[in-house]
C-alpha cells in the first residue's frame, strides 16, 4: 500500500463527508438511531444499554478519524502554501527569513 498525498486524500474524504447525504449525515443518523434505541431500553437491561453506547461511541470514533484525515490535509496545504511563499522570496532575503 502506497502513502497517498495528504492533500488529495483530504479533498476526497472532505467531498464524501460534506456532500448532502454523505458520510457526516450518515454517521449522524446512526448515532441518533443508537441513542433513540437506548431510550427505549429498560434501565435494568444493562447489556443492551452497554452495547448501544459502545456502538454510538464507535460511530463517534469513525467521525473523529475522518475529521483527522481532513485536518491532516489542511495542515499539509498550509505547509505547502508557506513553503511556496518562502520559495518566492529572493535568495538574499530567504537566508534572513530562514535564520541563516
Amino acid at each position: 500500500m502506497t502513502v497517498d498525498d495528504p492533500i488529495r486524500r483530504q479533498h476526497r474524504w472532505q467531498a464524501f463527508y460534506e456532500e448532502e447525504g454523505g458520510l457526516r449525515d450518515m454517521l449522524g443518523e446512526m448515532r441518533a438511531a443508537f441513542f433513540q434505541r437506548m431510550s427505549a431500553v429498560e434501565p435494568w437491561e444493562v447489556a443492551k444499554l452497554s452495547n448501544l453506547a459502545l456502538a454510538a461511541k464507535q460511530v463517534a470514533m469513525l467521525d473523529t478519524a475522518v475529521l483527522a484525515i481532513i485536518a491532516d490535509g489542511k495542515t499539509a496545504q498550509a505547509a505547502q502554501r508557506h513553503a511556496d511563499q518562502v520559495a518566492s522570496i529572493p535568495d538574499y532575503k530567504r537566508r534572513w527569513v530562514n535564520g541563516g
